[in-house]
């Protein structure tokens, strides 16, 4: 029989193999940090995982974890998160996928990007249901709740259009505005505080959304290969494309 000097080391042991166990299952969950998927490409978008090679970002090549995504001139990108999140990346962008945390079961997480530089447009998965969605740019942050949002970045001014869902929050200099109905437009410059939100004038956008969705030198969208792949139907069920705005209702604000 074990004496209970035994009985313990053998226990011991046994809970020190069940914790490198662990550890190594972490380490190797970390390592992997897939975030998502690209569903759609056009030109030669690239990412770059932490200490990996850059490469270009084809229709079906996993997403990482704080990877920094990059455009030219021709590109564009369509991304799907494991929240059902989707992001349209436009050409001459540079952001990084900060911060993704899902819990399937919950359905609750954190989604934070920062973005220097670009035309975006997100569309709310499950995660944008109970937390807004944060998009860290040089001149404001940006949470989103719900629905679909287009920024547009550049390095001394951000607009952000809101254009379905719940609420759209834009902070900077200690103010905050926040829009809750589709249809607004809040301009941001670097290093003062976030202009009261706008109505969308008919037109306003079509600059923005000419870059989403010009296809390359196959005439094949982000959007369009996006919908051919299939992985755009795991989204938070919002359309790729933008809704009429023409008839923008109202905008409730709070300023903060």
């Amino acid at each position: 029989m074990f004496s209970n000097t035994t009985r313990e080391g053998v226990r011991l042991f046994g809970a020190t193999l069940v914790s490198l166990a662990a550890i190594t299952m972490i380490a190797g969950a970390g390592a992997m940090a897939r975030v998502g998927v690209t569903s759609g490409a056009a030109g030669d978008p690239l990412g770059k995982p932490p200490n990996q090679n850059e490469r270009i970002l084809r229709i079906g090549i996993d997403v990482q974890a704080n990877e920094l995504i990059t455009t030219a001139a021709n590109d564009r990108a369509h991304l799907v998160f494991l929240d059902g999140s989707s992001l349209t990346v436009g050409p001459n962008a540079r952001l990084t996928i900060d911060r993704f945390v899902y819990d399937p079961n919950t359905q609750k997480g954190d989604l934070a990007i920062n973005a220097s530089k670009g035309v975006l447009r997100l569309v709310g998965g499950k995660i944008s249901k109970k937390s807004p969605i944060t998009i860290t740019t040089p001149a404001s942050t940006i949470g989103i709740r719900g629905g679909i949002t287009l920024i547009s970045v550049a390095a001394n001014q951000t607009i952000s259009d809101f254009i379905f869902g719940v609420s759209m929050t834009v902070t900077a200099g200690g103010v905050t505005q926040t829009a809750t109905r589709q249809g607004s437009q809040i301009i941001t410059s670097f290093g003062d505080p976030p202009n009261p939100p706008t109505l969308l004038k008919q037109g306003s956008l079509t600059g923005a959304l000419q870059q989403l969705e010009g296809g390359s030198s196959n005439n094949n969208s982000p959007d369009q290969s996006a919908q051919s792949s299939g992985f755009s139907s795991k989204n938070s069920g919002q359309p790729s494309t933008t809704p009429n705005i023409n008839q923008a209702p109202r905008i409730s604000t709070t300023t903060l």
